[in-house]
């Protein structure tokens, strides 16, 4: 029975990597993009996907499963059996958050690593032209007034990374504003142009500039460190007096299921890094407004994505987020 066991064990030890060299050969590795087709963390994988297949020399195929705030995709991947050569592609953000916030999303941050992140977008905070605040600290005063009507600000579901960024600054101004959940961007930016709602964080990508640009909407500020370069006379929501350090930002990344060996991981960190670094690449990310994320490691990655999932998960205890 000795005899058994120790040639099972020994077996079983052989099987994970084995599995996993199937990545490593000519099968064809599948990103599959937890959000719909033509969104803007569709259009950054199918960007990366010509200069990853090189790297990898492998076919590299994007594959869209959205739902669930993301988590349908998430789950799908985590499951996937050992010998099928499936990645996950999704926003750092809401693949840390579904979990705190959707019942039904049945995993954690930790079933995965992160292969490499890639770009990121800023949120930006954004007011409907009617209204005469121009800055953080002039809505600040305006929301405190006893008196004035309550504001609306649009997000684009419970749990989303724009509803945590509202509630997340409505808790450090200490001012209440009347919450309006959206499907999507593209249902909530007509409604912010028309002035149906007062307020909405949106990711500061192409199409945002270009409304702030045209005067369809005011900039309030930008939920950074730093301020864009593209807006350099948008102040970032730090600078007024009202709070510090509000950071908030949308960035996607490759993930697989923790179970993947460290020596694959490695393999699709490297082909991913050189990706980011090409010309191509690199000139998407400027003219969408956003940054480039590294390239990182792949320790760095682990410890970039530890922290982000400490930060929203201190920020979602902060407001009470409950999973429904």
């Amino acid at each position: 029975m000795k005899k058994i066991l120790l040639a099972a064990a020994v077996a079983a030890s052989f099987f994970l990597p084995a599995a996993y060299a199937q990545y490593a050969s000519g099968k064809p590795l599948t990103i599959r993009v937890a959000w719909p087709a033509g969104g803007a963390v569709d259009v950054t994988f199918r960007q990366i996907q010509p200069a990853l297949q090189d790297g990898l020399g492998q076919t590299v195929v994007v594959e869209n499963l959205p739902g669930l705030g993301g988590a349908l995709g998430a789950m799908n991947v985590a499951s996937a059996a050992p010998d099928n050569a499936v990645v996950l592609g999704t926003s750092g953000p809401d693949l840390i958050l579904a979990p705190l916030s959707i019942a039904t999303a049945k995993y954690s941050p930790e079933s995965f690593k992160l292969v490499a992140p890639l770009g990121t977008t800023d949120f930006i905070l954004l007011s409907a032209s009617k209204h005469s605040f121009k800055n953080v600290d002039e809505l600040v005063a305006y929301v405190r007034k006893p008196g004035n009507q309550e504001l609306s600000i649009g997000n684009i579901g419970y749990g989303s990374s724009s509803h945590i960024a509202a509630a997340d600054f409505e808790a450090r101004i200490g001012a209440k504003l009347m919450a309006v959940p959206y499907k999507g961007t593209a249902s909530m930016v007509p409604d912010l142009v028309g002035g149906q709602i007062d307020l909405a964080f949106l990711p500061l990508a192409g199409p945002v500039v270009g409304l702030l640009k045209s005067g369809k909407v005011k900039a309030i500020g930008i939920a950074s460190e730093q301020r864009n370069p593209d807006l350099p006379d948008v102040p970032t929501l730090s600078e007024g007096s009202s709070l510090k350090s509000f950071s908030h930002s949308v960035w996607s990344g490759l993930f697989v299921p923790t179970r993947v060996p460290d020596a694959e991981v490695a393999r699709l960190n490297r082909a991913s890094a050189e990706a980011l670094g090409k010309p191509e690449f690199l000139r998407f990310v400027r003219e969408n407004s956003s940054r480039v994320l590294g390239p990182l490691d792949t320790v760095q990655a682990a410890n970039f994505f530890r922290d982000e999932a400490a930060k929203m998960r201190a920020v979602a205890k902060s407001i009470n987020l409950q999973a429904q």
